[in-house]
């Protein structure tokens, strides 16, 4: 009969295996905060235009495994100038974010492929190819802007609605704006409620990183139960193993002096 012993340390070798691939394959955390960093950063930074009374608080990233940079602008809040409607409106969204009523845009960069994606009017999802000479190329809204990027890395978008929708075309009345950058810590991540924010990306990003720790996890016990069977995990067999492995270590060390 197996000692309560082993099916202790079995239990926590289970518990080990299951969450450290789970976390490693999700960015070491399930509610998505990617810890990776990048030199590139600052380089592909965007350039962010805004109305003079509602510019941003700050700018904050996260880069995922593969080296493409989320760039995450935030406002205090949102005004849509009535002041009934904004409360109304701040009160569902602190609800919906778990308190945080900040408003926050994404801008993400593709440094390999020089791609750039934002949301414009109406929340439609923009993809942008940005060129060395500092001009973009909008495909499916057949545009080509001159001048939208600095140095040819950093796009230059500009607010254009009360909920800070974006474009790469200019918006009359919004000034250049200097945003300090910051890499996004896991204390940014909890207050700003990024979790519920970004939830239909990162159920996917949980989902796979729970069944490739499922997975692992099986994988690891069918080779514990072959082992079994084989005999590598009695007491006999483990004296047997190590009484070869020092007659394999005691000629080298012979050798050596």
């Amino acid at each position: 009969m197996i000692s309560k012993k082993w099916i202790a340390a079995w239990l926590v070798l289970n518990f080990f295996v299951f969450w450290s691939v789970g976390l490693y394959t999700s960015g070491y955390s399930l509610e998505g905060y990617l810890p990776w960093e990048s030199k590139d950063a600052p380089t592909y930074s965007p350039i962010v235009y805004a109305l003079p009374d509602d510019t941003p608080d700050g700018m904050l990233y996260m880069v995922d495994r593969d080296g493409n940079i989320y760039y995450y602008i935030v406002w205090e809040d949102e005004h849509f100038s009535n002041r009934l409607i904004d409360e109304l409106y701040r009160f569902f969204r602190a609800l919906v974010y778990g308190g945080a009523t900040q408003d926050i845009e994404v801008v993400k960069v593709f440094p390999e492929n020089r791609t750039v994606y934002f949301q414009t009017y109406e929340h439609t999802d923009v993809w942008v190819t940005v060129n060395p000479d500092g001009t973009c190329l909008w495909p499916e809204g057949n545009v080509e802007v001159p001048n939208c990027a600095e140095n040819g890395t950093h796009i230059k978008v500009y607010s254009v609605t009360w909920n800070h929708m974006l474009s790469i075309i200019p918006e009359n009345g919004t000034v250049r704006t200097t945003l300090p950058l910051k890499r996004m810590s896991p204390t940014d991540y909890f207050i700003l409620g990024m979790f519920r924010r970004t939830q239909m990306t990162i159920a996917g990003v949980t989902v796979d990183s729970i069944v490739i720790g499922l997975l692992v996890t099986l994988a690891f016990n069918v080779f514990l139960y072959v082992a079994w069977r084989l005999g590598y995990l009695n007491r006999e067999s483990q004296t047997r193993i190590l009484r070869e492995l020092k007659k394999v270590i005691k000629p080298e060390r012979s050798r050596k002096e």
